[in-house]
């Protein structure tokens, strides 16, 4: 898939659920910033520019890549090692998207990613709230064991 079909498709999806995907346009092209229940959730398109242990089986075919991605919590300081582990068990359980750790901005997220091809404009409403789901459902039944805090506070 070219990258600019790709672009334009997400910009679809982005205005079929009643957004404008002018206003979600973050710094650059390809990069988009929502707001579900306050949480934001960062979409980027891209090329990936050289094949990778992590990429090879889909290069050739489709370079582009679509991700989503929402940070939700930092990393407690006591047993993070416990915690880590715990989402690692958890990421067995979901659809759609997998936790993550940062450990350079110390932050907990989780993350769809496909390659460019694999992008359904009618799927995107629905991840995102899926995303959102497991985010929340995780600081709730995580927060008080290992003393969690969000990365952007609700109010």
């Amino acid at each position: 898939m070219e990258l600019k079909t790709l672009i334009g498709e997400v910009e679809t999806a982005i205005r079929q659920m009643g957004l404008s995907a002018e206003e979600a346009q973050a710094d650059e092209n390809g990069q988009w910033i929502l707001l579900k229940e306050e949480m934001p959730v960062y979409m980027d398109a891209w090329e990936d520019r050289e094949s990778t242990p992590w990429n090879y089986f889909t290069f050739k075919q489709d370079p582009t890549v679509f991700q989503i991605t929402i940070p939700f919590v930092f990393a407690p300081t006591i047993r993070k090692e416990d915690f880590l582990k715990e989402l690692l068990v958890v990421n067995l359980n979901l659809l759609y998207g997998k936790f993550s750790y940062n450990e350079q901005d110390n932050a907990t997220v989780i993350s769809y990613r496909v390659s460019g091809s694999s992008f359904n404009q009618a799927n995107l409403s629905a991840i995102i709230d899926g995303l959102a789901y497991y985010a929340e459902m995780a600081y709730h039944v995580l927060k008080d064991e290992f003393g969690l805090k969000r990365i952007h506070e609700k109010k």
